[in-house]
């Protein structure tokens, strides 16, 4: 991948299954390989939301039904 990130800025917000960090990132260079594994990591992340969503139990508390890897920031979390 060719790109490079010029800049990066976090936003925490809270969900009924926790809270969800979305970050926002000024990136140039951006090719087609990048399109690509970019929409790779947003269908996993995607599975991986309705799997969780599939398997809330009201019962719980919140902090129990949240996603961990959406609190870290790298791609491996996304294969546990």
């Amino acid at each position: 991948m060719g790109s490079t990130v010029v800049d990066t800025k976090a936003f925490f917000f809270s969900t009924d299954v926790g809270f969800v960090r979305t970050d926002i990132t000024t990136v140039v260079g951006y090719d087609i390989e990048d399109i690509v594994h970019d929409k790779a990591i947003s269908q996993a992340r995607a599975i991986a939301f309705m799997n969780l969503g599939k398997s809330i139990d009201p019962t719980k508390p919140l902090a129990a039904r949240s996603i961990p890897s959406s609190w870290l920031n790298n791609e491996e979390s996304l294969e546990a």
